[in-house]
């Protein structure tokens, strides 16, 4: 069963980057509430979901990453975590494929996305390593500057345009803003 949703989650706090060696450069990420990430997400003409292996240590994350799916976001399940999927029996727009890979493809304006249809104008990243997510957004900020780089993961993200705070102890808190964002993309 699902987290009961906290009204209005603080997922602003902490907005310092989680790995202390990150420095960003004159742009840092800003850190925004569950409904205003769902806004982005729900307005988006082709958002795609990239989720990873990361997922597998609070598997219920999976079953929040289906629902999301579920709202018409296609997944990039990366490393290994399209097993989480298949365990699930949900395949339904999930695309596996290597987080490195994607990134790179990201960056051309000609191609067409995992699914032929375009490419994608937000990206959000969620259960994926923090230093492997943190290089994938850098490099989207410097070379794909017209692709909002989302983070709904437990950590600030420096390089994203939007993330929450470090919530990476507080688990409780973590699922209820997450859960925010599904509620409101159902809406």
């Amino acid at each position: 069963m699902a987290a009961e949703v906290k009204k209005g989650v603080d997922t602003t706090k902490n907005p310092i980057p989680f790995d202390l060696a990150q420095y960003p450069g004159p742009e840092m990420a800003k850190t925004y509430m569950p409904k205003v990430i769902a806004a982005i997400i729900k307005k988006a003409k082709r958002p795609l979901l990239v989720v990873g292996a990361e997922l597998f240590d609070d598997p219920i994350m999976f079953d929040k990453a289906i629902e999301i799916g579920k709202t018409g976001i296609p997944i990039a399940a990366t490393a290994h975590s399209v097993k989480g999927f298949v365990e699930r029996g949900y395949l339904d727009n999930v695309y596996q494929i290597g987080l490195h890979p994607l990134t790179s493809y990201m960056r051309f304006d000609d191609w067409q996305g995992l699914d032929g249809k375009g490419p994608y104008d937000v990206v959000i990243y969620m259960g994926i390593f923090y230093k492997f997510a943190n290089g994938m957004f850098s490099t989207l900020k410097h070379f794909k500057r017209d692709i909002k780089r989302v983070s709904i993961d437990r950590y600030y993200h420096i390089n994203a345009n939007m993330t929450f705070g470090n919530m990476a102890f507080d688990p409780d808190d973590y699922h209820a803003a997450v859960e925010e964002i599904i509620a409101a993309l159902k809406k």
